[in-house]
């Protein structure tokens, strides 16, 4: 991967920062601290420094030594967008998620085969398993090839899954050290108007899933309860794949959308107790919609 063609963490990350800053009303000529960009962001230094050096690609910051002065916040929209090869890998993890509901890709595949069986290109098939082993999907083998790990394995599992996530995403809402870290809304608001602002794809359902599941996690570490923290990621984890093949329709991507806005209005408003309800029936209407035989 070149400089050229930055991964989606980077791309992410250096749109996070921006919004951070405008949210701060940080203005041109100001320094900026990379921990502490790291520290409000939840990340490593790492990942920071690889969206800082992207940022200053675009012009939107320079470095000088070791500190950083902000230039611009006021990029062109598409500066930050996916590339042609980006969406290449959208398309080809949707297919995955497809082949498994079907049955055509089984437990365990070779980088060869899913390049034959799907028509794709090695180095895409390549960028595509390393992120779903980044999501804890798949698993490289000792030998040769890869595994998929445990998902859903029918919909009453799925349908168990919800009633879980019934139990403990609403209240993390009520609990006491709940707190939404800055630049969590502004981030989430951007993202979640893009898919009520252009027209849905199928492979924007590897975007909206990364989304979505932002949403539930971000809501879930904010509580301050680790506990509740780790059990979202993990059922996040879970779903993954299940969202990646999603057969739901647009209609139903920007009833979620509303759904999860209305949740951060509530938030903001100080009313989580509204909020809590909201999220109890997001959840109660999703899981209807994957009852058992619908998909």
């Amino acid at each position: 991967m070149t400089e050229q063609t930055p991964t989606p963490l980077r791309r992410n990350l250096a749109r996070d920062i921006l919004d951070l800053l405008r949210e701060r009303g940080a203005v041109p000529g100001e320094r900026l601290s990379r921990p502490a960009l790291a520290e409000a962001l939840g990340v490593s230094r790492t990942p920071v420094n690889g969206a800082i050096a992207l940022l200053e690609e675009l012009g939107a910051v320079r470095t000088e030594g070791r500190s950083v002065r902000l230039c611009s916040l006021d990029l062109a929209p598409e500066a930050l967008q996916p590339g042609g090869e980006e969406t290449g890998v959208a398309r080809l993890l949707v297919a995955i998620a497809r082949g498994r509901a079907d049955g055509t890709v089984g437990d365990e595949v070779s980088e060869r085969q899913l390049a034959q069986h799907l028509g794709m290109g090695r180095g895409v098939v390549v960028q595509a398993l390393a992120q779903l082993a980044e999501a804890g999907v798949v698993s490289r083998n000792r030998g040769h090839g890869w595994r998929f790990t445990a998902g859903f394995a029918s919909a009453e599992e799925r349908a168990a899954s919800y009633r879980f996530r019934l139990l403990i995403e609403p209240a993390a809402l009520l609990e006491p050290g709940f707190t939404l870290p800055p630049g969590f809304a502004t981030q989430m608001r951007r993202e979640h108007q893009g898919f009520l602002d252009r027209p849905w794809r199928d492979d924007d359902a590897v975007a909206f899933f990364r989304i979505n599941a932002e949403f539930h996690a971000g809501l879930a570490e904010a509580s301050g309860n680790r506990f509740i923290a780790a059990a979202v990621v993990q059922q996040n984890r879970l779903r993954t794949l299940a969202n990646y093949s999603w057969r739901l329709g647009d209609e139903r991507v920007g009833v979620s959308v509303r759904e999860h806005l209305a949740i951060l209005d509530s938030l903001q408003a100080g009313d989580r107790d509204r909020a809590a309800l909201q999220m109890r029936l997001h959840l109660t209407d999703a899981m209807a919609l994957r009852k058992p035989g619908a998909r």
